[in-house]
């Protein structure tokens, strides 16, 4: 049986004080980022990305509860 990997997904609940953790976290990585060769150019846009749906989540908290 040969599944494709890219099929596969996951779920994760986070409070928002996790939220605005980890978004924290992603702008350090991307700060600290050293760039390609040392590290593959896809895993800064992955990291662009995720600090993009963070912010979101951030945003729209802060609309509805803020």
């Amino acid at each position: 049986m040969t599944e494709d990997p890219s099929d596969w997904r996951a779920e994760i609940v986070m409070d928002y004080e996790d939220v605005k953790r980890l978004y924290s976290l992603l702008l350090y990585t991307e700060q600290m980022w050293p760039g390609a060769p040392a590290r593959p150019y896809e895993e800064q846009e992955f990291i662009k990305h995720m600090k993009n749906v963070m912010f979101s989540m951030i945003a729209d908290y802060t609309f509805h509860y803020g």
